[in-house]
């Protein structure tokens, strides 16, 4: 039987554990442990894990795959402690959110005959630990992988062949595109989100904004909430792309302030570009300039509710669900 171990039961690990033992292969078992107690409690009444044990040692030894599940900061004090007891042949891989330094470490201070396998699951929810784990988070998610360099493609296969049978889908990049992407698309967005509570809740008059605060403030807000020991630890280990996209926004930021002020057309002009630009995306279609140009101008009702070139572009989203071909490019 294959022993599966996962180091860091919290909200990634749990539901990494659940979504393993949801393929229902007999011949996986599936050990945890955490610093904390109710963590492993509750994983186990969950169904995360077969059995916990009491310490890193016994967790990995003779396990096939470890799984390190921690934040960022402690992986390497962890790689450090590892290799007495690892197995020959055992792959590690761990589901940090940010990989250069984490590979790094592996490379550094991992024995040779074990292979290395970064991963990062880029799925999760603003709450921390098991208790709101769930396989379904996994479901469909992508599935960062950064092999270190002495990886062997048996280990590599391994991992990819785990990713699938949880749901989800492998995607291969460089440890510092990596980081480099997601301290725009995942970090920031988290340090938008803290800046946004910070600058509100400090106002004398939070009191009563408060009150006014609804669905908008609730979503941008949501992030906020997320582990702030983890997203210390990302911080820290990507801070230069971080702070070169927290800089982007900053002059992005200066750029609405000044439309704001004195330039209505040029607002209009950078709200449509923004909307047309997630639309895009969530359409699939990033990428592809002038995709909402060249159709009919929109009626004079939702010209009326949106606006003329916003309602055009909301109508011009419908048709391209029902007709893809309104996408062609000539």
């Amino acid at each position: 039987m294959d022993k599966i171990a996962i180091i860091g039961l919290g909200l990634i690990g749990t539901s990494m554990g659940l979504a393993i033992r949801q393929t229902q292969n007999k011949d996986i078992e599936v050990v945890g442990i955490d610093l904390e107690p109710t963590h492993v409690s509750t994983a186990r009444k969950m169904g995360a894990i077969d059995r916990d044990v009491r310490t890193i040692p016994e967790a990995v030894r003779d396990a096939s795959i470890v799984i390190v599940a921690v934040p960022v900061l402690a992986m390497r004090e962890l790689f450090e402690f590892l290799p007495e007891f690892l197995a020959p042949g055992a792959i590690v891989t761990d589901t940090g959110s940010t990989k250069k330094d984490v590979v790094a470490w592996a490379e550094e201070l991992l024995p040779d005959g074990v292979s290395f396998v970064g991963g990062h699951p880029l799925a999760g929810k603003e709450t921390s630990g098991p208790k709101d784990a769930e396989a379904a988070m996994l479901n469909g998610s992508v599935y960062a992988i950064c092999p270190a360099r002495s990886a062997t493609p048996e280990s590599v296969q391994v991992i990819v062949s785990l990713v699938q049978a949880i749901g989800a889908k492998p995607y291969f990049v460089d440890p510092a595109e990596h980081d480099s992407y997601v301290a725009a698309v995942s970090h920031l967005p988290f340090m938008l989100s803290v800046s946004l509570v910070n600058a509100t809740s400090r106002s004398v008059g939070w009191r009563e904004m408060a009150k006014l605060a609804a669905s908008g403030f609730r979503d941008i807000s949501r992030l906020a909430s997320g582990d702030p020991i983890m997203h210390r630890d990302i911080a820290v280990t990507n801070r230069d792309a971080l702070v070169y996209w927290i800089d982007e926004l900053i002059k992005d930021l200066h750029s609405l302030r000044g439309m704001v002020k004195d330039d209505q057309a040029g607002l209009e002009r950078a709200l449509v570009e923004a909307w047309e630009a997630r639309a895009r995306w969530m359409l699939g279609r990033e990428g592809e300039e002038g995709a909402f140009e060249g159709l009919k101008a929109s009626d004079q009702f939702m010209g009326m509710l949106l606006g003329d070139t916003v309602a055009k572009r909301f109508r011009d989203v419908g048709q391209e669900k029902e007709d893809p071909t309104i996408y062609r490019r000539d």
